[in-house]
């Protein structure tokens, strides 16, 4: 067989495929921004302890889908009329007591208490003791409480602002942790005390108990929008169920919203007077001591500069994003990296397709199925536009393309490191979501736009459309229900704006999957 004509013909078109690509390689018509990868600890010496406490949770595996919940409080200041408020949690003896007098007045001995009325606790008392706080109560049970005696149900933010003083302390006592409320390893022990067992538990006024004993449930909250249902109330304080990483557990500020109907063992109350109550109650026993709450502004809220924490709070369980990596100490050394500053266009795209040397798949993965074709979705329609994003490409074909540029695809880590700077910001701009910044679902006309420099949907450091337009491809792979998957980072054109366009968002995705909201962009070592 005569090989010298196919030689020839190799030859020529190695000779051809080098030209382009040498001109194609390292994309230098495209602006890539250098940025840092990682969040440097706060100088507040109070968020760096909240954070520490998050990092060290997610080291030893304890940092569950509750904690994230009681986290995810950003910090605001509410403005607070002057009450008083009860020194102690109310006793079982005194709830008890509370349901015969109510019973009494207005039933007949014939009929049943309903479940709500009743303490499902009663039976759990430690060696007879009557003076424990009344637990297994309803949320509705505590309000008729609080009504009868002449006063009312704390909303929240009073007993956080009670726990915290204007100080602005991480626990009623101080900013470190002490652990001495907690000296038994039965629950029920630790939930079961006499208010006051515990002094070094106290807030500097004197009230007692508020991190520790039992939980307390909360009328309500004035930031209405921690409440995922209507059925939902605010406990306050820490589980003594839990006995991991108790020192994030008993911040003030990480409150759980659960449903109201819940009674359970370690969940009690106490009550608020907006005027000093009278000094026996209405069955007759005397009435309990007050601490007087001064009014004005109160912080409140997981500190601003606690970005680990904040961010942490915005992950999915499942997203597999390690804190380590995106941290940065005094002693390590700054990582950076390039990174486009917009996602990859179809021009770009176009470019990749044409060199002949993609074609005989120099640049595919080693593991890319056999006869992989990179044309994207529709891509006759999207050489209509070639200055929007390109989408439906597969990730084989976002990996060969970040091949063929000189650089790769970023890993999760890097990508959402990249989209949350080193202040750890929760949306790409900044802290609070604007509606408006990013191409996303919301907006009824949805769709693709071009990356120019009108977007208000960029990093401070410049990098433009990580919260919306198109999904990005990253470099991460996991499992999804036995499938090997690649994680996606980013919302979309198509996807409702508020939470997607947070810098923690992302999902999994087959690597074969192509759609119309997935694209990608290229970082350079």
């Amino acid at each position: 067989m005569n090989l010298r004509r196919p030689i020839i013909i190799l030859a020529i078109l190695l000779i051809a495929g080098a030209g382009i690509t040498w001109m194609n390689v390292g994309r230098t018509n495209i602006e890539a921004i250098d940025v840092e990868l990682g969040a440097y600890q706060s100088p507040s010496l109070r968020s760096r302890t909240i954070d520490n406490a998050v990092l060290d949770a997610l080291d030893r595996g304890s940092l569950n889908n509750e904690l994230r919940i009681r986290l995810d409080k950003a910090e605001r200041t509410v403005i607070l009329t002057p009450f008083h408020i009860d020194e102690c949690e109310v006793t079982q003896k005194d709830y008890e007591q509370f349901v015969e007098w109510t019973w009494s007045n207005g039933s007949t001995p014939e009929d049943p208490r309903p479940i709500w009325l009743r303490s499902l606790s009663s039976g759990h008392r430690t060696a007879g003791r009557l003076n424990s706080p009344a637990s297994g109560v309803s949320h509705r049970g505590a309000t008729m409480y609080c009504q009868a005696v002449g006063g009312r149900l704390p909303v929240v933010e009073e007993l956080e602002a009670a726990a915290r003083g204007q100080a602005g302390r991480l626990y009623p006592w101080g900013n470190e942790f002490d652990d001495s409320a907690w000296p038994y390893t039965e629950p029920d022990r630790n939930a079961q005390q006499a208010c006051g067992t515990h002094r070094r538990a106290a807030t500097p006024r004197g009230v007692q108990d508020l991190a520790n004993n039992v939980m307390e449930w909360a009328a309500s909250t004035e930031a209405v929008s921690l409440l995922t249902t209507p059925d939902q109330r605010p406990a306050f304080g820490a589980p003594p169920v839990r006995t991991r990483a108790r020192d994030l557990y008993s911040l003030s500020a990480a409150w759980l919203p659960i449903n109201s109907s819940v009674q359970s063992h370690h969940l009690g109350f106490r009550c608020v007077y907006d005027v000093l109550p009278p000094p026996v109650l209405p069955w007759g026993n005397p009435g309990g001591n007050t601490v007087s709450m001064p009014g004005g502004d109160f912080t409140v809220g997981i500190p601003s500069q606690a970005r680990i924490s904040h961010f942490v709070a915005n992950l999915a369980a499942d997203s597999e994003i390690s804190l380590a990596k995106l941290l940065i100490t005094a002693d390590q050394t700054i990582t950076r990296l390039r990174a486009d500053k917009c996602e990859v266009s179809r021009k770009e795209y176009a470019r990749f397709l044409a060199d002949p040397l993609v074609g005989v798949g120099l640049y595919g993965n080693d593991n890319e199925p056999a006869g992989h074709s990179y044309e994207p979705l529709d891509w006759d329609e999207q050489q209509g536009n070639l200055d929007l994003p390109v989408v439906g490409v597969s990730w084989w074909s976002a990996d060969a393309f970040a091949r063929w540029s000189g650089g790769r695809l970023p890993s999760a880590e890097e990508w959402s490191a990249i989209a949350a700077g080193s202040e750890k910001r929760q949306f790409p701009w900044g802290d609070t979501y604007d509606p408006t910044a990013a191409a996303t679902g919301d907006d009824a006309s949805g769709r693709l736009v071009a990356c120019d420099r009108s977007t208000d949907d960029r990093t401070r450091e410049g990098i433009r459309h990580m919260a919306g337009n198109a999904s990005e491809w990253t470099r991460s792979v996991t499992i999804d229900d036995g499938t090997v998957a690649m994680w996606v980072q980013g919302g979309n054109w198509m996807l409702p704006g508020e939470e997607t366009t947070r810098t923690t968002f992302n999902r999994k995705v087959p690597l074969n999957h192509r759609t119309d909201t997935i694209g990608f962009r290229v970082v350079y070592d």
